[in-house]
């Protein structure tokens, strides 16, 4: 009786508190100041023979570009913002509320949540605040004018963001109360710059902010009053080795804090990663600069906010057309390996780390084997990852969803829920709720039979990355989204591909790593597979998967089962040829 009473009287006591919302992922890469911002205990998705769309879900009408916001995600439910409407949805994707907004959102809106407190960036500069507890507004700031594109980061009672213009060379940033959006100080760069896609991070004492902008300038400013403490320009912290020149980079990255190294990480649109120390009176102690490329480029390019696990950095970039994911030592900024593969293209995203990958046998994740999730600029718009370890040298690309509909270009990051759901949306304005055991169904019809494939004798293959379809060109990065590219008119009919063979090398749990290897037919700009599980007689699909590369050589992990794979030729208007296909037998 009396634990009766104890357990009514507890809840009578905390029914009677205010409402606050559990948070799991309350802003673009969840920092909070305190280190390991962007990463994951839960076990995420890890096959893409699995992994699909749990839901997917549309808020602007017609077809075409739309964007939404990056989503905060709390205990029970989703947050996410589109044109002028916020939404409330539940954890299956149903909309439960929604309210309009004072302004619509720009092109990048990253919101922020700080207990029921939703603080939201809106076009003309102006940030709004809502009570997620009863979906009513609280207060909305006063107009600072211009484009709202960087994060919001809210500390110890303070919000923090900035704005800019179309080219980045006007704007300032800004801090306001949470309590009523007054507004406590404002900083506008003495040379002209807008502060696009960048962020800010305050120190554990909430004594100092950290923000940068597209002068390339790193200001250290008092957290709560209207004064700078020390400003950095990172150019000037480029090593002017092996013709390296010092030109200024602008900064378009959120700003990550480690811990175990008491340091702070940026990068810039030249391709640098910075490692920032700081004093404990908001001065600069050291920077240290390292290039992300191996070679200089007039095309390298950064805009990834680097996120750091175990002593490993993560950060993504490219360089003309080729987009990569480089792993950094974090205290000594020596590289560890960078990793890419033939059409992997403009990576914009900070990748997501999770580090739910306990061995089944203990419950340990001993070897600190990590997943790290990202996008690309490109079509179709879905989801790629590397597995890494503390030992790793090297890793191999992979496609863990693609989607079946709304294919488009993609700026978001991945954010997850605790229960490992990862959520993003691409430029066709679809959210995304991607998790284990959403296998894709079939994708197109059958096709008719042609000759077999050719076998080779089993051997260890040549470990190739993932390949993702090949997109249009992407544009100079001028700040804004990359235009969808127009399909160029071909006449001619796509060759069929030809001498199809394999290698087999079984790996543990019954499990296959399947290189095919083939020629290219006349004309083709890239090869389509089709690998659909079977039931051994052949007569059900249980599952189908596409994969598309320009190379001619790739490697798939797939479980025992029989299979039926089929090869096309396609053009870069989509044609294709027909199909040369064959059965696949793993055994057991």
């Amino acid at each position: 009786m009396k634990k009766i009473i104890s357990i009514l009287i507890t809840a009578a006591v905390l029914s009677l508190l205010p409402f606050q919302a559990l948070q799991a992922w309350s802003s673009f890469r969840n920092e909070q100041g305190q280190g390991q911002a962007n990463t994951i205990a839960a076990k995420t998705p890890l096959s893409p023979e699995t992994t699909g769309a749990k839901w997917q879900i549309r808020f602007a009408e017609g077809g075409g570009t739309a964007y939404n916001s990056d989503p905060v995600i709390t205990d029970a439910h989703i947050y996410i913002a589109c044109k002028s409407t916020l939404y409330q949805l539940d954890k299956n994707g149903a909309i439960l509320s929604s309210i309009p907004l004072e302004a619509p959102m720009n092109s990048v809106c990253r919101m922020c949540l700080n207990e029921n407190r939703l603080f939201i960036p809106l076009s003309g500069g102006r940030m709004q605040c809502i009570d997620i507890s009863t979906m009513k507004s609280l207060w909305a700031s006063e107009a600072f004018g211009l484009q709202s594109l960087t994060t919001v980061y809210c500390a110890n009672g303070f919000v923090y963001a900035g704005t800019t213009n179309a080219t980045g060379t006007d704007g300032l940033f800004y801090c306001l109360s949470a309590e009523d959006g007054r507004t406590r100080w404002t900083y506008k760069a003495p040379t002209p710059c807008g502060y696009y896609w960048s962020g800010s991070v305050t120190d554990s004492g909430d004594n100092f902010v950290l923000f940068g902008g597209d002068d390339g300038i790193l200001i250290s400013h008092s957290a709560g009053n209207d004064t700078v403490l020390d400003t950095y320009d990172l150019s000037g912290s480029i090593p002017q080795t092996d013709g390296q020149s010092a030109a200024p980079g602008k900064i378009r990255a959120g700003i990550t804090y480690d811990a175990d190294t008491d340091a702070y990480y940026t990068t810039s649109t030249n391709g640098y990663l910075y490692q920032i120390k700081m004093s404990s009176q908001g001065t600069f102690a050291s920077v240290t600069a390292r290039s992300l490329m191996a070679s200089r480029t007039p095309d390298c390019n950064c805009t990834s906010t680097p996120t750091i696990c175990s002593g490993r950095i993560y950060v993504c970039s490219y360089n003309g057309l080729q987009g990569q994911i480089h792993v950094i030592d974090a205290a000594s900024m020596t590289p560890i390996y960078s990793a890419t593969s033939p059409d992997c293209r403009d990576i914009k995203s900070s990748p997501l780390v999770s580090t739910g990958m306990a061995s089944e046998e203990n419950g340990k994740n001993e070897t600190g084997s990590v997943c790290v999730y990202f996008t690309q600029n490109a079509l179709p718009g879905g989801i790629y990852y590397i597995r890494d370890d503390k030992t790793a040298r090297s890793a191999e690309i992979e496609t863990l969803f693609t989607p079946k509909e709304g294919k488009q270009f993609c700026l978001s990051s991945i954010a997850a829920g605790t229960d490992g759901t990862l959520y993003y949306s691409n430029d066709s304005g679809t959210f995304f709720a991607v998790q284990e055991g959403y296998a894709p169904g079939p994708d197109e019809p059958a096709v008719p039979n042609e000759p077999s494939l050719k076998p080779e004798a089993s051997s260890i293959p040549a470990v190739v990355p993932s390949a993702t379809p090949p997109s249009s060109p992407v544009l100079p990065d001028t700040g804004e989204r990359t235009p969808r590219g127009k399909k160029e008119k071909n006449s001619k009919k796509p060759g069929k591909p030809r001498k199809i063979r394999w290698k087999l090398k079984k790996t543990k749990r019954s499990s296959y790593r399947v290189t095919f290897t083939w020629k290219k037919g006349t004309p083709t700009a890239y090869t389509r597979i089709k690998i659909s599980k079977r039931n051994k007689k052949m007569s059900k699909k249980q599952w189908s998967r596409v994969y598309q590369t320009s190379a001619a050589k790739k490697t798939i992990t797939l479980k025992s089962g029989t299979y039926r794979i089929s090869f096309y030729g396609c053009l870069s208007d989509g044609k294709k040829s027909g199909a040369v296909n064959s059965t696949l037998h793993l055994p057991s």
